[in-house]
């Protein structure tokens, strides 16, 4: 199926063919990945109604404000996007890969929501400087002097799973898509199944905490509260008890 030119809100053009892709090119990409898609939505099409679910509210989440927030939550939605199309065709290495990327952006937007003076933030905007989590939370930390239960702590929760995504996006030893495959190609893997699932649930409550701490008028959509009701992964209580802090009711 294609879509028409008026069914993209920004972009979007019909071009006619000019180079076709050949049968046996096309099978080559897209099989192995469509026989994941298909399995794994024939097993778990709640979890991912979930995630479908959470995107679609943080794009309502973004709303009309103007700030570094709403930039990096606009960014970070494609990444959230790209992360749910990769886990679901079985590429689970990239799909923590964009995960981490998001929790990156949405710290950063929080950096700049509140010290948009920060020399760093300001280089980081021109391209002349790095700004990585670690280097934008301990800005955060310094600054806010508080950590959140945890959420901004050099030894805290957020720091130890983002350190573990960090395995996925540089591929490091024993966080490879064949770790995660234990195959040499895309394949249905419940154990790389669930851990994405978690990292997905995690950088959703993550970055809600941090826009929070970045926009303390923000009000949350309801449906994401779920995110802090859960209590099947290792990080549930700790996001609990920093939604209590910062959401109080």
């Amino acid at each position: 199926m294609m879509l028409e030119p008026d069914d993209y809100t920004i972009g979007g053009e019909t071009v006619p063919p000019t180079d076709i892709i050949l049968p046996d090119t096309w099978h080559g990409i897209m099989d192995l990945p469509d026989d994941v898609a298909v399995r794994i939505t024939d097993h778990h099409g709640s979890d991912f109604k979930l995630l479908h679910i959470l995107r679609e509210e943080w794009l309502e989440a973004v709303g009309n404000e103007h700030d570094s927030l709403s930039a990096a939550m606009l960014d970070a939605s494609d990444c959230f996007q790209a992360s749910l199309f990769d886990y679901v065709h079985g590429y689970y290495r990239s799909s923590i890969s964009n995960l981490r990327s998001a929790l990156e952006l949405i710290a950063i937007g929080a950096l700049g929501n509140l010290f948009p003076e920060d020399e760093v933030y300001l280089r980081w905007k021109d391209g002349s400087a790095d700004l990585a989590f670690p280097a934008c939370r301990r800005r955060l930390h310094r600054r806010l002097k508080s950590g959140y239960q945890g959420l901004l702590d050099f030894d805290g929760w957020v720091v130890e799973q983002y350190y573990g995504m960090c395995g996925y996006a540089h591929s490091r030893p024993r966080s490879t898509d064949s770790d995660l495959w234990e195959s040499n190609g895309p394949v249905y893997n419940g154990r790389a199944i669930e851990q994405i699932l978690s990292t997905q649930l995690f950088t959703y409550a993550c970055c809600y905490l941090l826009i929070k701490i970045g926009r303390p008028k923000f009000l949350m959509p309801m449906g994401c509260a779920a995110l802090f009701e859960l209590d099947d992964h290792p990080w549930c209580s700790h996001a609990r008890q920093s939604y209590v802090e910062l959401y109080p009711v």
